[in-house]
């Protein structure tokens, strides 16, 4: 997956992304510097509950297949294999 600066140089995290990891608006990400580029990381890991008069209420908007990790697997390998690929 690529990502482009916009004019503000800002990047914006892709929709499936923000529902993989339940981000929201002012979620806090944490930029670690590596030997060949950066990786972004939630600061906290967003807790998919949260209480709403006295109820605990799921908030995510995780698909059931993302609990599903081979097949989470499978599909990251078939996109690497298509990047890798030139496909």
């Amino acid at each position: 997956m690529k990502l482009t600066l916009d004019k503000m140089s800002r990047l914006v995290v892709p929709k499936a992304i923000r529902d993989r990891f339940a981000l929201a608006a002012g979620d806090e990400l944490e930029v670690l510097v590596e030997s060949d580029g950066f990786r972004l990381r939630p600061v906290q890991p967003a807790s998919a509950l949260t209480s709403k008069d006295g109820l605990l209420i799921c908030t995510s908007e995780l698909p059931s297949t993302a609990w599903d990790v081979g097949a989470f697997l499978d599909k990251e390998r078939e996109q690497r294999s298509r990047q890798l690929g030139g496909v």
